[in-house]
């Protein structure tokens, strides 16, 4: 992934159009346009405060380039906001066709705190200054003023033991030629994981560096791995060890490594969609990435010794990383704001691929599982460590999570997913119907916003009304599972007229369904329809042709 623009990636003369393609319209953490220099000193202030940015002057609110020549009084009035704050700021002007503008660098600050000349802590949120307060006022300046683990310089680190294709890697999707071994600290000192320092330190090494590219960091930072455990049962207590191992490497191969392992130890589900068999992950694996890639990138990796612990339960996997929240980071903004403790890594992570938007990973996490009508994740915070709990219950079958992931591009609430998949599963829905089945759901609200969407449309009058399936859905995901219910109720229907009561266990072995839940809904749907009696309790039911 490219790196934010900077002064030093801009011509000094640009048609309209390739401006705007070099900079894009939309206004973001690290991007500012006015049209005048008022209101510098927040944008200064909260831009050093999160990750640096450019401020353009001569742009009007709807986009047009009205132009703002770099003039005297114009220079003047930006190096005064600027010493205000207490920054350093670059400035230089270009043409936009033959419109002049001034655009200035705003450097990301660490090691202390940066405000507004009275005094206000900022952060930069999309296109927002935002203040700090409180709690995270404090968290956030405590960490500020500290320095990160990551920049710690590595004594005596072996060259030979960096992974050369992961440097290179990096240093391409930079724009920059690759280099060999001999190269390999200039390379380095380019991707922000090294630094020069006067005689006779020289080129110095940090963490992150060993994080990113060593072959076994383990050398270099305790607790530089991921202990991986699968045990049986859901607790309480420990429960028996399945398997356990842990594992090393450069970050972006950890990742994948503990991909597999999870992959391995949770198993799948497997399903038939549409005459195909489909082998669906028990979690979605980009949730399973974030989580881990989460865990990975923002640990507190002053805390030697300590590692991040993945344990795979039958019905969780719990993701723990040491130490706490980040900076201004809470439970009530973790999924509008970032906050990177560790931003060497995350710097490189996002020019490799693993992160597409800073802040953008904890809110993918909740819409991953909504998809597929998995419980959000959950989150425990203590001083210590942070734990990321995902649970793979769900209340639909493993087939119709399998269908709603072929709706994936439609925005789509939990609620209107719940509804789609009730009325291809029933070849229709009711208001009652759906109250039966989401009684804390304001289910008219819901019709209507599915049926404005174009995904359900209205069928019969009265007390006949239903809706069913569009015509768009049917296009996207097929219907077919209106009718293999109706297949499947057949075929249990046809074992109880030949082989007598069945219970929900012998069922499922009949259909082949692994879901007692799934297999449950279709007895009970023949029960509804007054062709089979249910007789015993839960446990010990039983079901015989009426």
């Amino acid at each position: 992934m490219p790196r934010p623009v900077t002064l030093d990636d801009i011509p000094s003369f640009l048609t309209e159009e390739a401006f705007w393609n070099l900079v894009g319209r939309l206004e973001h953490e690290q991007l500012d346009f006015k049209l005048r220099p008022d209101g510098l000193d927040e944008v200064f202030a909260a831009m050093a405060m999160t990750d640096g940015g450019v401020a353009i002057l001569g742009i009007r609110d709807n986009r047009r380039v009205e132009g703002c020549a770099m003039t005297q009084a114009v220079l003047d009035r930006v190096t005064e906001t600027a010493h205000a704050c207490g920054l350093e700021v670059q400035v230089r002007e270009l043409a936009v066709d033959s419109t002049p503008i001034t655009i200035i660098g705003v450097p990301e600050v660490r090691g202390r705190i940066v405000t507004t000349p009275n005094g206000r802590l900022l952060r930069r949120l999309g296109s927002q200054n935002r203040p700090l307060v409180g709690d995270a006022l404090a968290r956030f300046v405590r960490e500020r003023e500290e320095r990160s683990a990551e920049d710690e310089a590595i004594a005596a680190p072996a060259l030979d033991g960096v992974e050369m294709e992961l440097v290179n890697r990096a240093l391409a999707a930079d724009g920059r030629p690759r280099t060999r071994r001999d190269g390999l600290l200039r390379a380095l000192v380019d991707l922000g994981v090294a630094r020069v320092e006067g005689p006779p330190t020289g080129t110095v090494m940090t963490k992150a560096a060993m994080l990113l590219f060593a072959r076994d960091p383990r050398r270099y930072i305790a607790g530089a791995a991921v202990q991986a455990v699968r045990r049986a049962g859901v607790g309480p207590g420990p429960g028996p060890t399945v398997a356990r191992v842990e594992i090393a490497g450069p970050i972006p191969r950890l990742l994948d490594e503990v991909q597999r392992f999870i992959d391995a130890q949770a198993g799948g589900l497997e399903t038939v969609l549409g005459g195909h068999r489909e082998r669906l992950p028990v979690y979605p694996t980009a949730v399973i990435r974030e989580a881990v890639l989460n865990a990975l990138a923002h640990r507190d990796y002053g805390l030697a010794g300590a590692t991040v612990d993945v344990t795979i339960w039958d019905d969780r996997i719990e993701v723990q990383s040491p130490g706490s929240l980040p900076g201004h980071i809470t439970l009530d903004n973790i999924r509008a704001e970032h906050y990177s403790r560790n931003r060497r890594i995350m710097m490189v992570l996002k020019l490799l691929g693993l992160v597409e938007e800073y802040g953008e990973g904890i809110d993918r996490m909740y819409r991953e599982m909504d998809a597929r009508l998995l419980e959000p994740p959950a989150f425990v915070v203590t001083p210590s460590s942070v734990t990321v709990t995902l649970r793979n219950r769900s209340p639909i079958t493993a087939e119709e999570q399998a269908w709603l992931a072929l709706l994936g591009g439609l925005e789509l609430s939990a609620p209107e997913r719940r509804a789609l998949v009730l009325a291809r599963r029933e070849g229709g829905i009711t208001p009652r119907l759906l109250r039966a089945a989401m009684p804390d759901v304001d289910v008219g609200a819901v019709i209507r916003s599915a049926a404005a969407k174009g995904l359900l449309v209205r069928t019969g009058e009265r007390g006949g009304t239903r809706y069913v399936l569009s015509d768009e859905v049917v296009l996207r995901a097929g219907a077919e599972g209106v009718e293999a219910r109706t297949r499947t109720r057949q075929r249990l229907l046809d074992e109880l007229r030949r082989g007598g009561p069945l219970s929900t266990a012998e069922a499922a072995a009949v259909i082949g369904e692994s879901n007692p839940s799934a297999v449950r809904d279709l007895l009970n749907d023949l029960v509804r329809a007054g062709l089979v009696l249910a007789e015993g309790r839960t446990r010990g039911r039983r079901y015989r042709i009426a």
